[in-house]
């Protein structure tokens, strides 16, 4: 019988790293970071400062903003590169990218909201605040 090997989403902890590159640490981890990227294309990121509910909130307000309609995203644009609604590639399905412009600043967020649901998002304007300034 042959045997299956199962493949694992590496998971890295980067709650021990100081933010500043230059130390052991930073660069264990960056060589653990460049691996994953080369082999997964992602990894599983580990960090004790940022509270499991809040991440949960992110990730359901994620969920909700790439849910949108294709057209509503789209509306998110930028003159700078890699900014913006980024659809997926034809041969990348699963890509697919959206940037806030200055989320820890309230009013930026609140336009972004705005234009992705004019009706307005407490929940989703408030998330991207608090966790983009974790």
């Amino acid at each position: 019988m042959g045997s299956e090997t199962t493949l694992r989403l590496p998971i890295i902890d980067f709650s021990k790293v100081e933010q500043k590159p230059g130390n052991l640490e930073w660069d264990l981890v960056r060589v653990q970071v460049h691996e994953a990227l080369q082999e997964f294309g992602c990894f599983e990121a580990l960090f004790d400062k940022f509270p499991s509910e809040l991440r949960k909130s992110i990730f359901d307000a994620s969920e909700e903003l790439f849910n949108l309609p294709l057209q509503t995203k789209m509306k998110n644009s930028s003159q700078k590169p890699f900014r913006g609604y980024i659809a997926p590639p034809p041969m990348m399905s699963l890509y697919e990218s959206m940037g806030i412009e200055d989320p820890t600043l309230l009013e930026k967020t609140e336009s972004f909201t705005n234009l992705m649901w004019p009706e307005g998002n407490n929940v989703f304007r408030l998330v991207v605040v608090v966790g983009s300034k974790r």
